[in-house]
């Protein structure tokens, strides 16, 4: 048997769109307001065993919202009294008064199932999901609960809270791993993926960077027994570190994984770590009970073997300056400019994310004729007034091109634009004008000029054009990007470790 590792879709489109933990916003009313329901599809419970699932609350809207309330089943999809079902401590009814959450707030929450045996139990049950915000439906779904005899291993990840760290900072990062099944797992691998830049520390021999996961793998050759809960212990942590010049505020979400491991895989790590040198990162026994000898490794709910937490860093500055350029060619040449944003520091500039975008309104001179773009830039003259991507490009004059990566201190983002020069009398100026984002105070070098250069007897030069002011991103912004990353979000967010045999 071989096993492996993948990390699958939560690290990559988080890595892209920054919209696991997005960076707060300001108390207020916005045009988007949504609390999703981040959960797994599936949790298989073994007959007659309490089962905790858990999941989370995310206000993936553009402000704070009030009178956030959670509601498990319906009138239309009553919850079976066969699937043993108990609210979170505080609800009435079935109904959980959330209060209120901040832009970008994670909740988490937590139910117990325990089905009750017997053949003629239904095999299937489904839990029905609701948000609303005052009073009005925000967001719906349901999870399937399968019910089995067969029993099996069941690895879950203890909550890991949130944490705030300045720049330069570090902490320790509290880890237990519990097995709530029926059978041991004889060895247990564990993953730890920072996706956005956030530092962890796993210099340990038994651990080893991967590059298909994009984080850590630390192997244990230790059995843990049904029920059983294992520690790091304070001499060996997992520690995480946030760089200096990391930006903010932005709130970097951390991965912690387990899962159970075949003897193949780590007979193959073993080999391939042979010789290493430094501490090892051991494990402690909190409880355990025994359990008959376990066979092929299968956990009955992989949706629940991570954690995921923030590493909150506050607001740091970075001066985003605009960066011009010139179409430089004879008349009918095709002719590419390069324009963009040139992060003049002190601090790298915080990824895109619901309540963070970073772009630049770039309008055309005079005298060409767009023929190729960016992708990622669209017909538009501000973010919340963009055109559809790949329509025709002849009659457009204006772009929005948006920053999707953090751009570090002296770094720059920029945008190939291609245009074909055409005969003209005047080429007049274009500009590309930097909207910051919040960690930009200064704004007298947030515009540059976009000009035509013309070989062989044309005209070019001209002054750049001031058009519209800067001004702030408007609330409504965000919704237009947001709306399409949190449905890719929600559609992919699915199995963080498989073990593939």
């Amino acid at each position: 048997m071989r096993a492996r590792f993948a990390l699958a879709g939560a690290v990559s489109v988080l890595a892209v769109s920054g919209l696991a933990l997005p960076a707060r916003a300001a108390e207020g009313t916005g045009e988007f307001d949504y609390v999703g329901i981040l959960s797994p599809e599936t949790v298989t419970v073994i007959n007659g065993q309490s089962k905790t699932v858990k999941f989370d609350l995310y206000n993936l809207g553009d402000s704070a919202v009030r009178d956030v309330r959670l509601t498990f089943g319906s009138s239309s999809e009553p919850i079976s009294a066969d699937l043993g079902f108990a609210a979170p401590a505080g609800c009435v009814a079935n109904i959980c008064d959330i209060g209120d959450l901040k832009a970008g707030q994670r909740r988490s929450v937590k139910f117990t199932v325990k089905p009750v045996a017997g053949d003629s139990a239904d095999p299937a049950g489904t839990i029905a999901l609701s948000t609303s915000i005052g009073g009005q439906t925000s967001d719906r779904s349901s999870i399937i609960v399968l019910r089995t005899d067969k029993g099996g291993v069941d690895l879950e990840i203890d909550d890991i809270a949130d944490m705030t760290l300045s720049p330069g900072g570090s902490a320790d990062v509290p880890v237990a791993v519990r097995n709530s099944g029926d059978k041991d797992v004889s060895a247990l691998g564990l993953v730890v993926a920072s996706p956005l830049g956030v530092k962890t520390a796993l210099n340990y021999r038994n651990c080893e960077q991967d590059a298909e996961i994009g984080g850590f793998v630390c192997v244990f050759n230790d059995t843990l027994a049904a029920g059983g809960v294992f520690t790091l212990p304070e001499d060996t942590p997992l520690r995480v570190s946030v760089p200096k010049g990391t930006a903010g505020p932005y709130d970097y979400p951390v991965f912690v994984a387990a899962v159970g491991l075949t003897d193949r895989f780590v007979f193959d790590f073993a080999r391939r770590t042979a010789g290493a040198a430094g501490e090892e990162l051991t494990l402690e026994p909190v409880a355990r009970r025994s359990a008959r000898e376990p066979d092929a490794v299968e956990d009955l709910n992989e949706e629940d073997n991570f954690a995921e937490f923030a590493v909150s860093v506050p607001k740091t500055l970075a001066d985003s300056a605009a960066v011009g350029g010139v179409f430089k060619g004879a008349v009918g040449d095709r002719a590419t400019a390069e324009v963009g944003v040139h992060n003049l520091g002190p601090s790298a500039t915080v990824p895109l994310s619901v309540n963070a975008v970073q772009y630049a309104h770039v309008k055309l001179p005079t005298g060409v004729t767009l023929t190729t773009v960016d992708r990622r830039c669209l017909p538009g003259t501000s973010i919340d007034d963009v055109g559809e991507p790949g329509g025709e490009l002849s009659a457009v004059t204006d772009l929005v091109c948006v920053v999707l990566e953090s751009v570090p201190d002296n770094g720059r983002n920029l945008f190939a634009l291609t245009a074909e020069i055409r005969e003209a009398t005047e080429y007049k100026a274009g500009s590309v004008q930097v909207e910051g984002s919040v960690q930009d105070t200064k704004g007298g070098n947030d515009q540059a000029a976009l000009t035509v250069e013309t070989t062989g007897g044309g005209q070019g030069g001209g002054l750049p054009i001031t058009g519209a002011p800067a001004g702030l991103l408007a609330a409504g912004g965000a919704t237009l990007l947001a709306a399409g990353l949190i449905a890719y979000r929600l559609a992919r967010r699915r199995r963080i470790v498989v073990v593939a045999e």
